[in-house]
């Protein structure tokens, strides 16, 4: 499965009559991701999280799928706590 395919069945748009995303939109999601489908997943999931719910004149609401989309996001969030560079090393982790 190529990186466009997964990324696709992630922000569940493998099957879909009207997709959310066009392809160069998917591909775009992935190019400022570094190729990262989980990252490339995470920012999909959050667009697709925008408030769609109406409310019509007559104050009846239209469901929000936005809860939906959050919840899957939650999956590829990614970790805040990783291993980064101390500012006081070098590229080889090393001290200064």
């Amino acid at each position: 499965m190529t990186p466009l395919e997964q990324l696709r069945n992630n922000l569940g748009e493998s099957n879909a009559q009207d997709p959310f995303f066009t392809e160069g939109e998917l591909l775009e999601l992935l190019m400022q991701n570094g190729q990262d489908v989980s990252a490339a997943s995470y920012e999909g999931l959050l667009k697709k999280a925008q408030a769609d719910g109406v409310t019509l004149p007559d104050g009846t609401k239209t469901a929000d799928s936005r809860g939906y989309w959050l919840s899957l996001a939650k999956q590829y969030r990614p970790c805040g706590s990783r291993n980064g560079k101390r500012a006081d090393e070098d590229d080889r982790g090393e001290g200064r």
